[in-house]
């Protein structure tokens, strides 16, 4: 327990709550799905340059040519920041840029032949998760969350229109979860700063959401994140100077250091977990108390099931294990692991 934390019940529920409600478990449902979809597009599709996210413009350009204003209106970001992964995924050759036929200054994005199949290729593979995501809740929880996940998108609009909404795939469970982290990420960022924290960026969340009680590592964050320890250091920095975070000395490895909560961070976190309720009582307001119920119980079921996050909030064997498991699918490759998780079951094995 950080020291710096008062010891009290009510600190212990609130802590109980960060660590286990809706927001975590569609976060942490929606970052392995993305992950895995990345695996399997570059390991079984042969796809390269892939970055997570592509995802939301690809979708999007998908549907029919896009001026990049559209876009960066429709996604909800900067111009800056829709040209800067505009300009990514050209140079990976997914898309070009057509002359706009109403327009001769303005350009136009489509996408490539490249493109195309890797659209093709990206919906397959998370037709492939949902069945094994299927296998681990139920079909029935499935085909019930995909439904409450549409009647949401349906009323949140997430920044588009509801003619564009409806041209898009939500006919799939892992289709429409990439929209609602982010609608999630942003509602949470505008609650929680009105709270008093106007200093909060979207990209806190990277950080922030993968500290323990006993605080959190860079190398195992920008682990989780598949991003570089550099990118989740200058993160660390900027919440360490708004005074949420503060550095202290890794006590298995004195040459690096551990992040931990000073008091404003458990104020943050308290306040968090108010404006998770305030998001979970707007989604009940959309699709109803019962089958808000049940997708909050489909997603939990799944996050605890796919052991996620483990590594940051459990310090047991069960964590080890998560962690091992973790390790050695991102080096063997989904088939890899289907192939040892086969030959570790034979009885001739596991009698030695």
């Amino acid at each position: 327990m950080n020291s710096i934390r008062k010891n009290s019940d009510a600190s212990d529920t609130i802590w109980q709550e960060y660590r286990d409600n809706f927001s975590r478990h569609l976060l942490g449902v929606t970052r392995h799905l993305q992950s895995e979809t990345m695996a399997k597009l570059e390991q079984s599709c042969g796809h390269k340059q892939l970055r997570l996210g592509f995802e939301p413009y690809i979708t999007l350009i998908g549907e029919r040519g896009w001026r990049p204003s559209e876009l960066a209106q429709l996604l909800d970001v900067s111009r800056q920041a829709c040209n800067q992964v505009i300009n990514q995924i050209d140079e990976a050759g997914y898309i070009t840029r057509l002359t706009d036929n109403s327009d001769g200054r303005a350009r136009q994005l489509v996408l490539t032949p490249s493109g195309a199949r890797l659209k093709r290729d990206g919906l397959d593979s998370i037709a492939q998760i949902d069945h094994e995501f299927a296998a681990l809740v139920g079909k029935n929880g499935i085909t019930d969350a995909t439904g409450s996940l549409r009647k949401l998108q349906t009323g949140l609009k997430l920044g588009t229109t509801a003619r564009e909404l409806d041209r898009l795939p939500h006919t799939q469970f892992g289709v429409q979860l990439p929209a609602m982290r982010d609608y999630v990420l942003r509602r949470l960022m505008a609650l929680t700063q009105s709270k008093g924290h106007p200093g909060l960026k979207l990209s806190f969340g990277q950080v922030l959401t993968l500290i323990g009680e006993s605080g959190g590592r860079i190398q195992e964050i920008a682990r989780i994140w598949n991003v570089s320890k550099q990118a989740i250091s200058v993160i660390a920095r900027e919440l360490q100077a708004l005074g949420y975070l503060q550095f202290d000395s890794d006590s298995r490895d004195a040459r690096k250091v551990v992040l931990r909560f000073t008091p404003l961070g458990w104020t943050l976190i308290a306040d968090s977990v108010s404006s998770m309720k305030q998001l979970e009582a707007e989604f009940e307001a959309i699709v109803g108390k019962a089958p808000l119920k049940r997708l909050k119980g489909t997603f939990r079921r799944l996050y605890l099931a796919l052991q996620l996050e483990v590594d940051i909030f459990e310090h047991n064997d069960n964590a080890n294990i998560g962690l091992l498991a973790k390790k050695i699918q991102q080096q063997l490759g989904v088939g890899g692991s289907r192939e040892l998780a086969r030959l570790l079951l034979k009885p001739a094995i596991l009698a030695g």
